[in-house]
């Protein structure tokens, strides 16, 4: 069956790790007839959490499409997870998606990485709703939730759906906007609606008004009719929040039972009737000549789209996980990839419901489907009709924040170890894959220690290989802190053509971040410009070799003030050693100092944490640059801390806030360092020396 653009919904689920989304999906697929019933996480057998990986440790570790219709409307489905350590997952979501679905916890309200997913919608200005889910658990209080989202993130919050308490224990749903009970039910029944108990008129009556109000402010024809009328209809309602939501004015709240299939059926009602559309929603994009346009989501103009995410399956080969964006994507059709600029074949479109590829014939603009083994596809790819061209902005992944270096434990391995490294990093775009020129070591960086171990628990279990990890090398600089100058000649003589080159040199420093500016300062012609060359090349040569501790120069002004040359023994190569000599010379009196990387770090905590988080900064040669409380004890500390004291932070983190802190960090600036740390740093470098000679 074909859905117009129109007609079709990209709910992204998203939420801190173990408030229901997984088990909230199989409600959402069993109630709209896509699977005969709901599995719990612990079974294995969920739709979503389908990997041996996911299987075995119970969390989502991918986000997963499941496609379903319901009140004549297709409505994809993106299951992301909770931890951290797999945000890339839930940022390809976000890209592909026209909402999203925050999932809290009914007793624990807003989590850590509640606030941080938040933030992330705040940076696309994206629709969000809020499920509040587990209301039948001990202790549960949506009144509290509700509040606490209003309090932490100071956005109008609408009342949808609200619960049904009797002495503390939970009853079912009301529906505001239909006037209709839920009540409270077996798992493997449905919802259906009954007449709204009277003990509860008062309660409605309260949160009703509440919704009429910030329905009726979506637009001034409502508000004109609310405030004549004193109310609206449920068609006026639905209008309202429409407007109110697909300007991201308002947050829409339902709450409900996934375990017990409860409030799912006003969920998907809401999804299909208020969650905006793509339709005409503009995509930001360059054309052929690299001048940015925006390209408005529609089935009527040519074809277009692009791969949000790629997986390889051992049976059906690489899967990409396409939207389209204008036109219609049909199957055995012809597109330009807009990456290689190559024609590639498209043989088959599906549909999927986690795994499980359902083939189609055609995918509108707007959808979200699965093509496979096109072999030019990677993550980010934009594809389109031959005869145009349009690359979309690309995903705008976070820097990974923890790093091993690798090697495999046998030689012989390091090829089957290699490949499979790169196989995971083509699939997963915060896994990272470098060799390090100056360390000579293979590093592999990720989110975070758990995202690190699954990859590599993976690669030991398919291709039988033993894996050695360690502490990676930090990747120090050197450069110099005053002007200096000197004098050098390289002369040699052994039979027929000797070599010959004078160069004298003024060195001094340079804004941090030039590398390196060189000057021909000679008047007179002492040296022929062609030997130029040759000179800066020794130069450059030179700064790579380093001088405290065989780390590479930076920021240097180099100056070629004098030198001479010989008309038959001079050369570019003589030239280019007495450059470098000269360079050696001057660095004697330039004084040298370590630079070391330093990163821009952002750490989410506890309040009570706050102390022992700051205390240990400081312990690590961190500058606190403010804090913020991100309200409900939730706090947001800023700092720069040196690189070489953050390479085990992903685990320190976890220990010293049982878990639940967590950190984004990314590279800033060199900074000068001397005394003990540059002396233990210098001893290092030339113990590791001395080993590998």
């Amino acid at each position: 069956m074909s859905f117009s653009t129109a007609d079709i919904r990209n709910i992204a689920l998203v939420g801190h790790g173990s408030t229901g989304k997984t088990t909230l999906l199989e409600q959402l697929l069993f109630n709209s007839g896509v699977i005969d019933r709901a599995e719990p996480v612990e079974s294995g057998k969920t739709v979503s959490d389908y990997t041996e990986e996911e299987v075995a440790r119970g969390i989502s570790i991918h986000t997963t499409l499941s496609s379903c219709t319901w009140n004549d409307h297709q409505v994809n489905l993106l299951d992301t997870p909770g931890s951290s350590d797999f945000i890339g997952e839930v940022v390809a979501a976000f890209r592909c998606a026209e909402s999203a679905l925050m999932v809290v916890d009914g007793r624990d309200g807003v989590q850590i990485e509640t606030i941080k997913l938040w933030r992330r919608l705040d940076q696309r200005n994206k629709p969000r709703f809020c499920f509040i889910n587990r209301l039948d658990r001990d202790r549960a209080d949506f009144e509290h939730v509700f509040n606490d989202l209003k309090e932490k993130f100071k956005m109008t919050f609408v009342p949808v759906t609200i619960p049904m308490m009797d002495g503390g224990e939970y009853k079912g749903i009301i529906n505001l906007i239909e006037n209709k009970a839920y009540m409270m039910h077996d798992g493997a029944e449905k919802d259906q609606p009954v007449d709204i108990p009277e003990q509860y008129n008062e309660m409605v009556e309260e949160y009703r008004l509440t919704l009429i109000e910030s329905a009726a402010e979506g637009e001034d024809s409502l508000m004109e009719k609310y405030f004549e009328e004193g109310t609206l209809s449920p068609d006026e309602i639905r209008k309202g929040l429409i407007e109110g939501l697909r300007e991201n004015k308002i947050v829409p709240t339902l709450c409900g039972s996934a375990l017990n299939n409860n409030g799912v059926v006003s969920l998907l009602n809401f999804i299909s009737n208020i969650t905006p559309s793509p339709s005409g929603i503009p995509e930001l994009a360059q054309d052929k000549d690299k001048n940015e346009i925006k390209v408005d989501i529609s089935d009527q103009g040519p074809l277009a789209g692009m791969v949000f995410r790629t997986s390889i399956d051992q049976f059906s080969g690489k899967l990409s996980f396409i939207k389209v964006i204008g036109g219609i994507l049909v199957a055995d059709s012809e597109i330009l990839n807009c990456d290689t600029g190559k024609k590639e074949r498209i043989s088959k479109l599906y549909k999927t419901v986690g795994k499980k590829l359902v083939e189609t014939k055609e995918l509108r603009a707007g959808d979200l489907g699965v093509v496979t083994k096109v072999e030019g596809f990677q993550t980010n790819t934009s594809f389109c009709t031959p005869d145009t061209f349009c690359k979309f902005d690309r995903l705008h992944l976070p820097q990974p924040v923890f790093s091993l270096a690798i090697s495999a434990a046998s030689k012989k391995e390091e090829d089957k170890l290699n490949a499979s490294l790169h196989r995971a990093a083509e699939e997963d775009l915060t896994f990272q894959v470098t060799y390090d020129k100056e360390t000579h070591e293979t590093v592999i960086s990720g989110m975070g220690e758990l995202h690190i171990n699954m990859i590599l628990d993976k690669i030991k279990e398919k291709q039988k290989i033993e894996i050695e990890t360690k502490v990676p090398r930090v990747a120090y600089r050197e450069t110099i802190t005053r002007k200096a100058g000197a004098e050098y000649t390289h002369k040699k003589q052994s039979g027929g053509h000797g070599q010959y080159g004078r160069v004298v040199m003024d060195i001094g420093p340079i804004e941090r971040g030039k590398y390196m500016e060189f000057y021909n300062d000679i008047k007179g012609g002492s040296i022929s410009k062609g030997y130029m060359p040759g000179i800066e090349k020794g130069i450059l040569e030179g700064m790579e070799e380093g001088y405290l501790a065989g780390y590479p120069l930076v920021d240097i002004e180099a100056h070629i003030i004098d030198g001479k040359e010989h008309p038959v023994d001079s050369s570019e190569m003589a030239f280019k050693l007495a450059a470098k000599g000269a360079l050696k010379s001057s660095l004697e009196k330039a004084g040298v100092v370590l630079l070391e990387p330093v990163m821009k770090l952002r750490v989410f905590v506890d309040e009570q944490y706050l102390g022992d988080i700051l205390s240990d900064l400081s312990s690590r040669r961190g500058r606190v640059l403010g804090q913020e409380s991100l309200g409900g004890g939730i706090n947001e500390v800023d700092a720069e801390v040196p690189q070489a004291e953050m390479l085990r932070y992903a685990i320190d983190l976890k220990s010293m806030t049982s878990g639940t802190g967590s950190f984004e960090m990314e590279f800033d600036h060199y900074s000068p360092i001397s005394g003990r740390v540059a002396d233990l740093v210098i001893q290092e470098a030339q113990s590791l020396k001395a080993a590998e000679e």
